[in-house]
């Protein structure tokens, strides 16, 4: 889903298995960049604990993109997102 300008993604699905208290866990890509933060599963997800289906099963997370907008333009913590976006 996008921002309310529809410029910046705000989350997205994946079938990451976050049974376990995961909530709150980074979410990486393959090249091992953080793209986000697992926010909760769907309905389906429930089951992960005895079996994993991932046809069906879905982690959703907020996007880094969405994090890093909310900190500069709700909070105004350009300074944060400096530090944060730093390589």
């Amino acid at each position: 889903m996008p921002s309310i300008d529809g410029s910046v993604p705000l989350d997205f699905a994946s079938t990451n298995d976050i049974i376990g208290g995961n909530s709150g866990s980074p979410v990486v890509d393959r090249a091992g960049d953080f793209v986000g933060i697992i926010f909760d599963g769907n309905i389906q997800s429930l089951a992960w604990d005895y079996y994993f289906d991932a046809e069906q099963g879905r982690a959703v997370s907020v996007d880094a993109r969405a994090i890093l907008e909310a900190l500069r333009k709700v909070y105004g913590a350009d300074a944060l997102v400096r530090e944060l976006t730093a390589r």
